[in-house]
């Protein structure tokens, strides 16, 4: 089905165009009209309203997945002076943005935002450079720096880039639930409960991240690591 918002191709299923979020009607027209001068008339005078409706759809797409934060916190963090869009701000303000909780809790505060494949990547990406400094440093160097030092600096770029890999991951649900939904009537339910937060997450994610990593040390760690 041919979205007639901005032409992007979606299933004949979908309830909702994957690209823009604009809502589909039963029947898509497969071609653009042709290009005369009343139909640029009525282009240009419907463009207005179209970008206002596209942005109270990602605002209200937005706010069923990330819940009750949403207009309180985020909402101002990723779009600040611009209108609310299913994709990156051409101003950056969703990556120019800090998040005290990623400072914070790190990994904790991701799988509580059921990022669990982000939250993956950044332990097994911090124990893997970690374990490369022990190697290429030795005990008196790596000591010298502190395993400390090293983690707080990834929790600095957790909090820079939280509400970044958020955005992201809220985008890529949202569109994933549209293509699949069909009844628009059930898309919120879907996307609150794709989305949201889990306190379950938090405290398993935390502990499987502990466990991962005394894993990979216990496997590559040089054996002076385990003599400190």
């Amino acid at each position: 089905m041919l979205c007639n918002n901005c032409n992007q191709e979606n299933s004949s299923e979908a309830g909702f165009c994957s690209k823009c979020g604009h809502q589909l009607s039963d029947v898509q027209a497969q071609t653009p009209p042709p290009l005369t001068a009343v139909n640029i008339s009525k282009d240009a005078q419907s463009t207005k309203n179209t970008s206002s409706s596209d942005s109270e759809t990602a605002d209200t797409l937005l706010a069923a997945f990330v819940g009750k934060k949403y207009d309180d916190f985020y909402r101002n963090k990723w779009f600040k002076d611009s209108e609310p869009r299913l994709e990156v701000n051409n101003d950056g303000s969703s990556i120019h943005s800090f998040n005290i909780a990623g400072l914070l809790l790190g990994t904790s505060w991701l799988c509580y935002r059921k990022m669990y494949l982000v939250a993956l990547c950044i332990v097994v990406g911090i124990n893997t450079v970690d374990l490369i400094l022990m190697h290429l440093l030795g005990l008196e160097m790596y000591s010298s720096i502190g395993q400390t030092s090293f983690f707080i600096a990834w929790a600095v770029l957790t909090g820079l880039l939280g509400n970044y890999f958020y955005f992201n991951h809220s985008v890529k649900n949202i569109k994933k639930v549209m293509s699949n939904t069909a009844d628009p009537a059930m898309l919120e339910q879907e996307l609150a409960a794709k989305g949201g937060t889990s306190w379950v997450g938090a405290i398993v994610g935390s502990i499987l991240a502990v466990l991962l990593s005394m894993g990979m040390s216990y496997l590559f760690a040089p054996d002076w690591f385990w003599l400190v």
